[in-house]
């Protein structure tokens, strides 16, 4: 897991605003169906990056970093095709449902081949795979959860704690009060957090190449709400002019694709 520091964390908010513009959105079927937030966590330990489709359109120029997220950004409610592609992967397409006011995090992660080998004797390669992970509820310190998304029950050690993790249970971890600490797997260091992590609910990642090579990610998964900007502008795009009651009142249709502001 890569250090956080205001570097990346602006980073990253340059990737999540660029999310904008490269998502299609027809206005009025949205505000019908209200909006969502999503957050992708990639998880793949590799050097190449993940590339990610939603509707057709690519979500990062270049794809999705290893052992990075997007962030929090808008989509319209309802279910989106989303295609995964890396090298050295097999590609996966499917769709994702986005609930109104819902907030989640999808993880890619890699799935290893059930056959070692073709019939060509040649090896198969790893499956991409995503896992939808419900936001947690707002709290007003500090909260983690850590969860593995490794094929296998394995032992890890994050901060002075042993934790044995099923694959995709989710486990919390008492006592963090936004501290530094690393995660280590079999005494050998996978990543680190860098310490004075703000208040909020986080969830820690881990996730495996099946080679050997393991990372963590820790990632912000707390229920996302609209800021007072936004919230004001779609009531103006859905309030009803009293002169004539077939148009909002608003000039410009509001875009649920437009990111939260910090």
């Amino acid at each position: 897991m890569k250090k956080l520091s205001r570097v990346s964390a602006s980073l990253l908010s340059i990737i999540a605003t660029f999310l904008t513009c490269v998502l299609f959105l027809h206005t009025a079927k949205a505000q019908e169906a209200g909006n969502g937030f999503l957050n992708i966590a990639n998880l793949v330990p590799a050097e190449k990056s993940v590339n990610i489709s939603v509707m057709g359109k690519e979500l990062v120029p270049g794809g999705l970093k290893s052992i990075e997220s997007t962030g929090w950004f808008i989509v319209p409610a309802g279910t989106h095709a989303l295609s995964l592609a890396s090298e050295g992967c097999k590609s996966a397409e499917g769709n994702i449902t986005v609930t109104d006011n819902a907030s989640t995090l999808y993880v890619i992660y890699l799935e290893p081949s059930k056959k070692t080998s073709d019939d060509d004797n040649k090896p198969l390669p790893p499956q991409l795979r995503i896992k939808r992970c419900p936001a947690f509820a707002v709290k007003k310190g500090h909260y983690i959860e850590v969860m593995s998304v490794c094929a296998t029950e394995e032992p890890f050690v994050i901060g002075k704690k042993n934790i044995l993790l099923e694959p995709f249970v989710s486990k919390e971890i008492p006592g963090w009060a936004g501290g530094a600490f690393t995660t280590e797997h079999l005494n050998k260091e996978i990543g680190s957090c860098a310490g004075s992590q703000e208040k909020g609910s986080y969830q820690l990642l881990i996730g495996t190449d099946h080679r050997g090579k393991y990372s963590s990610l820790l990632v912000r998964s707390e229920t996302q709400e609209l800021p007072p900007w936004m919230k004001k502008k779609q009531n103006e795009a859905t309030t009803p002019n009293p002169s004539n009651p077939t148009q909002t009142s608003s000039t410009e249709p509001w875009n649920p694709f437009s990111l939260p502001r910090s």
